[in-house]
């Protein structure tokens, strides 16, 4: 029973997860040098819930992520949803024809990630009238921000599979609960 309470509150832990990295990255990297090489905590979570996570709860997780970025942000309403559902449903059709099998093709996904996250708003801001002078700024931190997003993704998804495996999440842990409640209602 307590296995299927950690895996019902899975998304709620989740949430609160990506909240104090939202307040741990805005924090630190508030000074000068460090804001041109800021990790976007959402996008990593964005990309775990479109490879790791039904259509309907990334979906939604997806939302309420892109709704956290727009709070802490001055960006007009709707950019961070439109940039960042963009991303979600690139690698949700993305992974129907590539496997993602290992952290290191995770990590390129990544990459290409920020990539187009980066693009998508910038041509969003452009198509709003406000994004004639971003794409010089976009353009000379586009790599670097890239290269950053995929360092910390090493250790941020270890760190989320590891948290699916403990709260059931995982298909192998989820595999071996149902077997476990299995043997349970056959008596044994």
């Amino acid at each position: 029973m307590f296995k299927l309470i950690l895996r019902i509150l899975n998304p709620v832990v989740f949430f609160f997860m990506v909240v104090a990295g939202v307040a741990v990255q805005t924090s630190l990297f508030a000074l000068y040098p460090l804001n041109y090489l800021q990790p976007d905590i959402i996008l990593l979570a964005v990309i775990w819930c479109a490879l790791r996570r039904n259509f309907i709860e990334g979906g939604i997780l997806t939302l309420v992520f892109a709704n956290v970025a727009e709070i802490h942000t001055s960006a007009p309403q709707g950019l961070f949803l439109c940039c960042y559902m963009a991303v979600y449903l690139g690698l949700r059709a993305a992974s129907r024809f590539f496997i993602i099998p290992s952290i290191s093709s995770l990590i390129i996904a990544t990459l290409c990630s920020s990539i187009l996250w980066k693009f998508s708003y910038v041509t969003v801001l452009h198509l709003l009238g406000a994004g004639a002078q971003q794409w010089r700024h976009m353009l000379m931190f586009l790599f670097p921000g890239a290269v950053m997003e995929g360092i910390l993704g090493v250790w941020v998804f270890k760190a989320m599979e590891r948290f699916d495996w403990i709260t059931f999440k995982n298909e192998k842990a989820r595999q071996m609960l149902e077997d476990e409640l299995q043997l349970d209602g056959e008596g044994l």
